[in-house]
């Protein structure tokens, strides 16, 4: 099923300003802190969270990513101590890896969505969510049917294992309900065509465990060529929800493509932003409030990982934030 364009959308344009580094790699061979989770707080604040390296080969998991934390006072000027807020749990099906944030806080909880891998050695990627009363933790993940002990996930990949799966999710929370896009990516399916999308469910917000109530609502949009995570905020002002993601990605010619849609299922062709935007880069996170819309006075920023040579350079990334612009196209 192929997505339609949300033909109530009216275009906007994103531009992109100069930003800076937050992170920067060391010697080691795997240094990174991609796809950051951005919650851009009424004071000025921002948290975010990261995947990041995860445990050694020799330490008994071999886990591949781990979720770190840490908080800026002053919008990503400086920053306080980074911590790991979460962890795969040995022998569950998160088992390999937690990768790909994205967090939104309804009420007394935050809650985390991540991409695991449930079939080592494979690739077929869930879509799995964990809760918080703080943004460090401790987290207590989904077990299919209320929070705590070995982890279940709230989107599961059924697919043949030729595909990547399901994965990178983004919330966004409007007139209580909870939106979440995720990926679907179907690489090679002897059953039917081919698929690089992003898909949306919904849930009601008020409800502490909305996982048991997901209703999948179909593909929100078909991806261009190299595209990866999609993040979606709404515009107050703009009454849209807005998709940016990056394309062409870990490559010379990497850039930004943004989306909207009236109605946060269905949105419209995509546009490009290429000015200021670093090449190499890939997994981009968009800021936005606690309940992932954009922020009021302050300009939201766009937060990507990108390598500093010109070759892929696989895992040794650095991490960049930028404000942006973000307007009803004239």
């Amino acid at each position: 099923m192929s997505a339609e364009p949300s033909a109530a959308a009216p275009a906007v344009r994103l531009s992109a300003l100069p930003g800076w580094v937050i992170f920067a790699p060391g010697k080691e061979a795997y240094g990174y802190r991609y796809g950051p989770a951005l919650i851009q707080n009424s004071d000025g604040s921002l948290d975010v969270w990261l995947a990041s390296p995860g445990g050694k080969a020799d330490d008994g998991t071999g886990q591949w990513d781990w979720i770190r934390y840490k908080h800026s006072p002053d919008g990503g000027k400086t920053w306080g101590p980074e911590s790991v807020v979460l962890r795969p749990t040995v022998g569950s099906r998160d088992r390999c890896s937690v990768c790909d944030p994205a967090v939104v806080h309804i009420g007394d909880w935050y809650y985390l969505g991540v991409t695991s891998v449930d079939n080592e050695p494979g690739n077929r990627n869930c879509v799995f969510v964990s809760r918080a009363r703080s943004p460090t933790g401790p987290f207590e993940k989904w077990n299919g049917q209320g929070w705590g002990d070995a982890p279940a996930p709230i989107i599961e990949f059924t697919t043949p294992a030729e595909a990547w799966g399901a994965g990178e999710p983004s919330f966004v929370v409007k007139d209580s309900t909870l939106y979440v896009y995720y990926t679907w990516w179907v690489t090679k399916n002897p059953a039917g065509p081919l698929s690089n999308q992003t898909r949306v469910a919904t849930a009601p917000a008020n409800d502490p465990d909305w996982p048991a109530h997901l209703q999948r609502r179909g593909v929100a949009f078909d991806r261009v060529a190299e595209e990866d995570s999609a993040d979606v905020k709404y515009s107050d002002d703009l009454k849209l929800f807005i998709s940016i993601s990056t394309a062409s990605r870990m490559g010379p010619e990497a850039h930004v493509v943004y989306r909207t849609s009236a109605d946060g299922l269905r949105f419209g062709p995509p546009a490009k932003l290429t000015e200021n935007v670093k090449a190499w880069c890939h997994n981009a996170g968009l800021s936005g409030t606690p309940e992932g819309h954009l922020p009021t006075g302050q300009r939201p920023l766009l937060g990507y990982a990108y390598s500093d040579e010109p070759k892929v350079n696989w895992g040794h990334w650095h991490t960049f934030l930028q404000p942006v612009i973000i307007e009803r196209a004239q």
